[in-house]
Formats: C-alpha cells, sequence, structure tokens
C-alpha cells in the first residue's frame, strides 16, 4: 500500500486529499460532498474528480499538501478525554493530552475512537489509505476490550452477545466473550475479555446495556495487530516496522469469520 503520490498522473481527490493527512477517504468523500474542498479556487462537491500536483487544492481554506513523513502512534487513552479535533464543551481532546506528554501531533487523525469515559489502545497516524482501510466494515478489523461488570454473566447472557442483540435499530454482535477476571484482579471482581469485528459507536456499552449489565471500566488492548502491552496510562509511542507492516496486511485482507466463536462453556 502506497499513500504518497509520486507521479504527475492525476489521482482521485480523495486520496489526495488522505495523503495531505486530512482524513481516510471515506471521511474525504463526506467533506468533497459537503463542500468543504476547493480546487483552484472553485468548490467541489463531485465524488471521482482527479487532479495532479499542479493543481491548488484547498480545505478550510488552507492549501493542503501531500505529507512526506508518515506517523504512526499508539497511545494509551485516559478515561476522561474526548477523541476529536476540538470539544465545544471545553473538555480535553486526544490531542491537547497528547500535547502534555510531549507529543505534538496535531497533523494526525485517529484510527476509530474511544469514548470520553472508555481507555486503552488508540491508534493515530496519517496515512490516509491505512485509516481507510482499518475502519472500513469490509475488513471486519479485529478489536480487544478489557471489560469490567457488576456481576458474572450468565451462558444465556453470553451466547445472546455471540448471536447478536438490537441496540437503536443496529444488530450489534460480538466475536468471542471470555470471563478473564482471575488474569487482572485477584478481589472478586467481574473482567470479560470481549472481542469486536465491527466499530459501531458505544458498542460494547450497548451490548451490554440490551442485557441489564453495567460497565464500571472499559479498556481497549488490541486494534488488529498492535497490542497495547506495558505502555503506560497517558504514554506514547511510535509502531515498530513489523507492527506497521502488519497493519497494513490486517487492512487488507478479509478476516476469518466472526461468527465462529469461543463461547464460554
Amino acid at each position: 500500500m502506497q499513500n504518497r503520490i509520486e507521479s504527475d498522473e492525476p489521482v482521485r481527490l480523495n486520496r489526495y486529499l488522505a495523503t495531505c493527512g486530512v482524513g481516510s477517504r471515506r471521511k474525504c468523500d463526506e467533506l468533497i460532498s459537503g463542500g468543504h474542498v476547493f480546487v483552484n479556487g472553485q468548490k467541489v462537491t463531485e465524488l471521482g474528480i482527479k487532479v495532479t500536483p499542479d493543481d491548488i487544492v484547498e480545505y478550510r481554506g488552507k492549501k493542503v499538501t501531500p505529507m512526506k513523513k508518515l506517523t504512526y502512534i499508539a497511545y494509551h487513552k485516559p478515561r476522561g478525554v474526548m477523541v476529536t479535533k476540538t470539544d465545544p464543551e471545553n473538555r480535553l481532546t486526544v490531542y491537547e493530552a497528547l500535547k502534555s506528554a510531549g507529543g505534538d501531533f496535531d497533523y494526525l487523525n485517529y484510527v476509530g475512537r474511544l469514548d470520553f469515559n472508555s481507555e486503552g489502545l488508540l491508534l493515530l497516524t496519517n496515512d490516509g489509505d491505512l485509516i481507510h482501510a482499518l475502519t472500513h466494515p469490509r475488513y471486519r478489523i479485529k478489536k480487544v476490550y478489557a471489560v469490567k461488570v457488576d456481576r458474572e454473566l450468565t451462558k444465556d447472557e453470553i451466547d445472546r452477545l455471540l448471536d447478536g442483540v438490537e441496540s437503536e435499530g443496529q444488530f450489534l454482535k460480538a466475536g468471542s466473550v471470555e470471563n478473564i477476571s482471575g488474569q487482572i484482579d485477584d478481589r472478586k471482581q467481574f473482567w470479560y475479555e470481549i472481542v469486536l469485528y465491527e466499530g459501531k459507536n458505544r458498542q460494547i456499552r450497548r451490548m451490554l446495556e440490551s442485557i441489564g449489565v453495567l460497565i464500571s471500566k472499559l479498556r481497549r488492548t488490541q486494534f488488529a495487530s498492535v497490542k497495547m502491552g506495558d505502555l503506560k496510562y497517558g504514554e506514547f509511542r511510535h509502531l515498530t516496522e513489523k507492527e506497521i507492516g502488519a497493519l497494513k496486511s490486517a487492512g487488507y485482507k478479509v478476516q476469518h469469520d466472526p461468527g465462529i466463536s469461543k463461547r464460554n462453556k
């Protein structure tokens, strides 16, 4: 997968914007359709338009150019941090939190989201093609969460999560659910590892709410092939070349059928 534009041949505008770090191709399509992009001083809303390096492309009134250096970051997002560029309620954003941790990454985009009260692994990059590949529903990228709940789940409840539940007009389904209580805390607490192959808004919270279970902590521990490991709370690190290669591979291979799930006995 090549993110940079290295020739003078015309390329689709959404790809050009992605190489500039504006967002994934899908997000760039939304920006084009919404009239937020100008080419040579003219607003464009037609998807599929092509541009060359000689064209002047503007987004939000500023000229954008392809970024030469691709950056890939893993961040252990704390609770109480908004995964957004700006927040109308002036809550701490992920970019402000990263700056406090010593990283000036305003030019990066996040890969998927974690909600305000969730914590754990968040990936950020300016590789628009990779963001598209890792967030497109077609590729069913694996995401792993450690979830602390208020009680033990019954076998029937686990089966419901694996078979799928309805919430707000959507069908939500877990790839696997495993009791890991003894692996995390010696005290009597209820922890489950939940694997998703979807990326719907607040999916785990909505799934558990639908069966009457309350979440007290939700932490993402793995995104595709990247694991949080010993990355400390509120810290970030650059991904290794091996991790980047594995992410690119994962994003372009349809994963195994998540319907074949590990069920707790």
